[in-house]
């Protein structure tokens, strides 16, 4: 009767694998800044990008920051699911001139590739040295 639904304990064990672009401009092909890291949860991964974007639209006026319905609504319940479910989910934000990209990618634990297996426990940034997030804690 309930054949739809899979077995908690046939489900893969994922880490989720996060990336974030920031754009100074809408001219910039390259993002200015760009960081890399995983979580082991996808609730730590939104939760992360909740933070961060928090961070980058508090250097706003206020009559200027966006709302951010999608981290903290309907669009992050959709998120949760979508990485619970093992499909990736992506999210941007623009603030001022400049935006934001961010990526959540589920990598099985289990996965043979080296690669995606770093994504256990990984964090690399590439500050720019002028986004709020950079120059945050100077």
């Amino acid at each position: 009767m309930l054949e739809h639904i899979p077995d908690p304990a046939d489900s893969p064990s994922y880490a989720y694998w996060c990336e974030r672009s920031t754009y100074a401009s809408e001219d910039r092909d390259e993002p200015d800044c760009f960081a890399r890291y995983s979580a082991t949860t996808p609730e730590l991964a939104i939760q992360r990008i909740r933070d961060e974007a928090r961070v980058l639209l508090a250097v706003l006026p206020e009559a200027q920051r966006p709302a951010l319905g999608w981290a903290e609504g309907a669009g992050r319940v959709r998120a949760l699911g979508a990485l619970h479910q093992g499909r990736t989910c992506g999210f941007s934000l623009r603030h001022g001139d400049g935006w934001s990209e961010w990526v959540v990618r589920p990598v099985p634990k289990d996965s043979g590739d080296p690669a995606e297996a770093t994504a256990a426990s990984f964090t690399e940034t590439v500050p720019c040295g002028v986004c709020a997030l950079c120059t945050k804690g100077r």
